[in-house]
């Protein structure tokens, strides 16, 4: 029979469908920098509530071969956690897999899933059109019910999208089609069929999430931290003045460009290469006179530009920084006047 009552019950079961988007990433190297303290937090469009993603050593020493992703739901007026979510991931030259679920959500318990045999997600490579299917066998347990699910989730790469976000521009980002169907032990309690969708952006990972009631989150800022360092060295590290640039710019055609940062190297320790992640607002994308450009003692001078038109410019660039160490990020608010 359908029935609508064990709508939180169910509510457990469909974070199993976030994981398994979010796993898809991991197992694509382009699509998801899977390393221990990455962290992403994704908005509701509503700002009503938030969902942080991050990448974990387990406390368990049971559980140290995994990586622990942990998914907390917040809600950002009182920063007060409303559940965490916990998956264990190993990965290999097959992809992704999944050894053990902990979702909590009091006071509806807790659904728990262990696999004697890890469960494949995905492969390592996203191409279009691209389908399998992910079944998850659960057991809740909650302090009136303890009831066994089964989920099936079936998964299609539907398509490859420019997508804007708070946290900037991302190009030729992964679209997967999620359909989630979810039964009771014995076919006793059924519940129809949901889809939702998630968006993963290469380099970067998960940046937005369409749940099935419609409810649309956003990527509004990430810690990437790269591979771990080497002889215990750290990677790059960003030491700028402020976040927050306002600069004068000077007109060329419709076209309106600064300077913001003269000798970037000075302000990040160790580093190899400098690029820009991502830019938001009314600057243009690199390439359009924002980038970067070597001066007369040889090193970097960030450049931003807008169009005119849209004078004062504002806007935000995420810029990264690498060496053989690993990859850091940094996020600063420009305005152009």
């Amino acid at each position: 029979m359908k029935t609508t009552p064990f709508w939180n019950i169910l509510k457990l079961l469909l974070v199993l469908a976030i994981i398994c988007n979010f796993s898809y990433t991991a197992a694509a190297q382009n699509y998801y920098p899977a390393d221990i303290g990455n962290e992403w937090v994704l908005e509701r469009t509503d700002g009503k509530q938030n969902r942080v993603y991050k990448l974990e050593k387990p406390e368990d020493v049971a559980d140290s071969e995994y990586t622990l992703l942990k998914i907390e739901t917040v809600n950002p007026n009182t920063n007060k956690v409303v559940d965490t979510d916990k998956y264990f991931l190993t990965s290999d030259e097959e992809g992704i897999k999944l050894h053990k679920t902990v979702l909590e959500q009091a006071p509806f318990g807790n659904a728990t899933a262990i696999f004697t045999t890890p469960a494949i997600f995905f492969p390592k490579e996203l191409v279009l059109g691209d389908k399998w299917d992910v079944i998850v066998d659960a057991n809740l347990k909650s302090p009136i019910l303890e009831i066994d699910l089964k989920s099936t989730t079936n998964f299609e790469i539907v398509g490859f999208e420019d997508i804007v976000t708070p946290a900037g521009t991302f190009q030729n980002c992964a679209k997967i089609k999620l359909i989630l169907t979810v039964v009771a032990a014995g076919g006793t309690i059924n519940f129809d069929p949901t889809t939702s969708y998630q968006w993963l952006a290469p380099d970067v990972g998960p940046i937005k999430y369409e749940a099935d009631d419609g409810q649309v989150f956003e990527m509004v800022s990430l810690k990437l931290v790269g591979p771990p360092p080497l002889n215990a060295q750290n990677p790059p590290m960003w030491q700028l003045p402020s976040l927050n640039f306002q600069v004068s710019g000077s007109r060329l055609g419709d076209t309106l460009s600064a300077r913001v940062l003269e000798n970037v190297e000075d302000y990040v320790t160790e580093v190899g290469n400098l690029g820009i992640l991502s830019v938001t607002g009314n600057i243009v994308p690199p390439g359009d006179g924002t980038g970067f450009a070597t001066n007369f003692q040889s090193k970097q001078d960030l450049w931003v530009a807008g169009r005119f038109t849209n004078a004062p410019i504002r806007g935000r660039i995420t810029l990264f920084a690498e060496n053989n160490k690993g990859r850091t990020t940094v996020t600063i608010d420009v305005t152009i006047n």
